[in-house]
């Protein structure tokens, strides 16, 4: 039999390349080792930007301390480590951003940047209101108090005048640097490797809570379940925005609880 037109124009070969034209590579994406090595480096870029910063800002004030308990003190009462979280921030980002740009990815593509839908907006607040909900009713019960950590970073910006910036670095700065690493970019990368998502959403999980070190075991719990709830949704909405918007509504309340509480005392 014949070969019908169809099946003959199947059977032609693709054209060869033509000499002299350069067939430009296909956008990759970074897995386990690359993603880590690409999310350490926009760690250390986030470490120097800041040490550098805050070092320009002792030099400014021209600030004579003779310890390290000295600058720490001095630099929680002038709200220095808020103001050096948001302009480190940038750099952060411009290292994913090249991580991105080797990948020969759009860094919003790459990052999953989109909007999520209402209905997944509306879902994921649920969703996270009934589990801080649950952790506050369990810290209640167990006598848990509220972290002297944030207390002190409350009262010290309220009674300096930089509340305002501490709202700025707890919940537009921390959100947009913290979720960008780990939920945007790790998970993107560990979730397509042998760790396959529901590893990749553990470890990142586990990688966000050991940002919080300042934290006793009873919030770092509630960080890890957190985390592990963000990185669900984030892989099942496919939107890192998603995730930002609810750490930073996460903060939000926080900060609130916070001042009621200092309110109140």
């Amino acid at each position: 039999m014949s070969a019908s037109p169809d099946s003959a124009s199947l059977a032609v070969p693709p054209p060869l390349p033509v000499a002299g034209i350069v067939v430009p590579r296909p956008p990759r994406t970074w897995y386990f080792w690359g993603s880590t090595a690409f999310a350490l480096l926009a760690f250390l870029a986030n470490t120097l930007a800041g040490g550098a910063i805050f070092f320009a800002l002792l030099v400014w004030h021209d600030v004579q301390a003779t310890s390290l308990q000295e600058i720490s003190a001095l630099a929680h009462q002038r709200g220095w480590i808020e103001l050096v979280m948001i302009m480190a921030a940038p750099f952060t980002l411009a290292a994913l951003w090249g991580a991105t740009r080797i990948a020969r990815q759009r860094f919003s593509d790459y990052l999953a940047l989109h909007w999520p839908e209402r209905s997944e907006l509306v879902r994921g607040l649920a969703m996270v209101l009934a589990l801080l909900l649950a952790w506050f009713l369990f810290g209640w019960a167990i006598g848990q108090k509220t972290s002297s950590f944030v207390v002190d970073a409350y009262n010290d910006a309220r009674a300096n005048g930089w509340l305002p910036v501490l709202v700025i670095a707890f919940c537009v700065a921390a959100p947009l640097t913290e979720e960008f690493v780990v939920r945007g970019f790790l998970l993107r990368g560990w979730s397509q490797s042998f760790l396959r998502p529901v590893g990749a959403v553990v470890l990142t999980s586990a990688v966000w809570t050991g940002l919080h070190t300042q934290y006793n075991w009873f919030y770092l719990s509630e960080i890890f379940s957190i985390g592990l709830l963000l990185g669900h949704l984030r892989y099942r909405c496919g939107s890192t925005w998603l995730t930002v918007m609810l750490h930073a509504t996460i903060n939000v309340i926080a900060l609130i609880e916070v001042a009621v509480i200092v309110a109140y005392r």
